[in-house]
């Protein structure tokens, strides 16, 4: 079918849209790193709107739903995870728990909450979205 086609019956013109094509994932290049190019082009503050938004969205809609059933097994792993280490079961090493955080051990409680409230200062679409995408996952939960 050429891009303008005249169905005859109906007198009607059909005009198709051509796509641009998406470049195959080679095995050279994994399906992130895809990810990574095809958005790469976007402003930082439409993909925080988007990623924020959408996991908002989904943390509302499952805490509605799942919330105290999660809260209950959240408690009873962690309180686990606590005994097991404490009877000397097992071993968390804090070190790596402490660099995934993103603290260190000369971080106090408030260096860390400062943190984390000057990164919501230089990110205010992401936190409205994500509010916003929580508020309507609820509703809609």
């Amino acid at each position: 079918m050429d891009m303008n086609s005249i169905d005859m019956a109906s007198g009607s013109v059909a005009v198709e849209t051509p796509v641009a094509p998406v470049a195959p994932v080679t095995s050279a290049q994994g399906w992130l790193d895809a990810i990574k190019e095809r958005f790469s082009s976007q402003e930082p503050w439409a993909i925080e709107l988007v990623v924020f938004g959408l996991g908002g969205f989904v943390a509302g809609f499952l805490l509605k739903n799942f919330g105290k059933i999660a809260l209950i097994l959240l408690a009873v792993a962690v309180a686990l995870v606590v005994g097991l280490h404490y009877t000397h079961v097992t071993e968390i090493p804090f070190e790596k728990l402490q660099a995934f955080l993103g603290i260190s051990d000369l971080n106090t409680v408030q260096d860390i909450i400062n943190m984390k409230i000057a990164w919501a200062k230089d990110h205010p679409v992401a936190i409205v979205s994500g509010v916003v995408g929580l508020l309507v996952g609820w509703k809609v939960g």
